[in-house]
């Protein structure tokens, strides 16, 4: 495969017996117990996860999520998800079981969502493994963007340089499109 016209930071979308891996590996100039917040607390998530994503962080209790719109009408609820792992300050996974039919690709079918934080090469240093499963293609080509622009907020709230703009938002999802858009 030529790899010339990769993009920096791009996830990498892998099929497999269920359907497809959206997976992305982020390094952060922070200590683990900073991404660990970030990724699992209320304050941190509500600076870049999609959601308003809230858990009492027992595996197999609900997790609530909703959608709220940037115009500021009312939340909208997301499909109903479940916690399936959470070791702080490590893991962060649950299930959300989409509609078969949905106004967004994304919001299709069973799917999962792993948070993994480990320590870098210091003490100041962590690493994000990001993973989500899903079951169709067009579910996975919608959620690789959005997954990059909601980690470049992320970034940016780690410190580091992010390019959370629409016109990034579009380059990825012609780059993904282009690169994953026929059957892998």
């Amino acid at each position: 495969m030529d790899n010339s016209n990769e993009l920096g930071g791009a996830g990498t979308l892998t099929p497999t017996a269920g359907g497809y891996e959206v997976l992305f590996v982020r390094h952060y100039p922070r200590p683990i117990e900073h991404l660990w917040r970030a990724i699992s607390a209320p304050e941190g998530l509500d600076t870049w996860y999609p959601t308003k994503l809230r858990t009492d962080g027992v595996v197999g209790n609900l997790v609530d999520e909703t959608f709220e719109s940037p115009d500021g009408t009312g939340p909208e609820p997301a499909p109903p998800g479940v916690l399936t792992a959470y070791d702080p300050p490590n893991v962060f996974e649950y299930r959300v079981d989409g509609p078969d039919e949905a106004p967004h690709a994304g919001m299709l079918g069973v799917q999962t969502i792993r948070m993994e934080a480990r320590q870098g090469a210091s003490e100041n240093e962590s690493v994000l493994t990001f993973t989500h499963l899903v079951e169709t293609l067009p579910t996975a080509l919608d959620v690789l963007s959005g997954w990059h622009y909601c980690l470049e907020f992320l970034a940016l709230e780690l410190g580091q340089k992010g390019e959370p703009t629409k016109e990034s938002l579009e380059r990825f999802k012609t780059y993904y499109q282009d690169k994953y858009g026929q059957d892998i």
